[in-house]
């Protein structure tokens, strides 16, 4: 845990996903939660050991698992964009199998751990815009959509400090899968506009506003490469094929090849059916 403003504390070791507190005198603001029981229970007690504040909210960045599956050991009432409300209150057991299926090849003792877990559905959720004002400060939740169609960012606007989530991720590849590459390069944009000094990513290290564009890079090389193979007539396939060398840009471990090679072949296939032609996409009448 490091203090990256006044009383703005964010953990980047755990498993799944970066994680925040902004302590106010009101209590605590926490942003997403590790997925791993004893992970989450270790940071609920170095936030309560180093600030003595009561967990008041938990906001959530998006509805995937490696973000939400945690906030059940915190007490605190959970927040996220109401996109992402369905799919958290009816958590299936399919769902539940996915993330187990996350950890089953490298680490076993964390299924065990996970074997049980409950997910709490949020108790406040939001369209667009969300002001929280809370003990003296100001904490504005805005949904930008594009890595998912829930993707929120949180702007504490006191402290300079934006937490991204997965809308901006340093040393992995941005994931589209589930998402829209063109409105995921507007939220960028809307990112830098807010003005923020810190960006806190959902993924890797903190940095400065210069992150944004990283990620802008990435998914506008995405977006040209992609239309450029569909040009030659490329199948969707070949496209995800032809489109792994981008992967050789990052220090993946080898026990996350596969996975990560997954999905970006998935990533691709979505911004190739962004891409198609609308006629192509429709059913032709009978």
């Amino acid at each position: 845990m490091r203090e990256i403003a006044d009383d703005v504390l964010v953990s980047t070791e755990y498993h799944g996903a970066n994680v925040g507190c902004v302590v106010t005198y009101e209590g605590a603001v926490l942003v997403d939660a590790p997925i791993v029981p004893s992970e989450a229970k270790a940071w609920r007690r170095s936030i309560e050991e180093q600030t003595g504040a009561e967990l008041a909210y938990i906001f959530i960045t998006d509805g995937h698992a490696n973000h939400v599956v945690g906030s059940s050991y915190f007490g605190a009432r959970p927040i996220i964009n109401e996109r992402a409300y369905r799919g958290i209150a009816r958590f299936t057991p399919t769902m539940r199998e996915r993330v187990l299926d996350a950890f089953r090849d490298w680490a076993p003792e964390i299924v065990e751990e996970l074997a049980d877990f409950q997910v709490t559905p949020p108790e406040i959720t939001f369209d667009y815009d969300l002001v929280l004002f809370r003990g003296g400060r100001t904490l504005r939740m805005l949904r930008l959509g594009g890595h998912t169609p829930a993707s929120s960012v949180m702007f504490v606007q006191d402290a300079g400090v934006l937490f991204a989530g997965d809308l901006v991720v340093t040393n992995v590849p941005p994931f589209v899968g589930q998402g829209d590459s063109a409105e995921w390069l507007q939220a960028l944009s809307r990112i830098r506009a807010l003005g923020p000094e810190t960006i806190v990513p959902g993924h890797g290290p903190v940095g400065g506003a210069d992150l944004v564009e990283g990620v802008e890079i990435f998914l506008t090389r995405l977006r040209e490469g992609v239309a450029s193979l569909m040009s030659e007539g490329r199948s969707k396939a070949e496209v995800a094929t032809r489109m792994l060398y981008m992967l050789d840009e990052f220090d993946i471990e080898e026990r996350w090849r596969k996975r990560t090679e997954r999905s970006f072949r998935t990533s691709v296939a979505r911004v190739y059916e962004e891409m198609r032609p609308e006629e192509s996409q429709t059913e032709p009448e009978e």
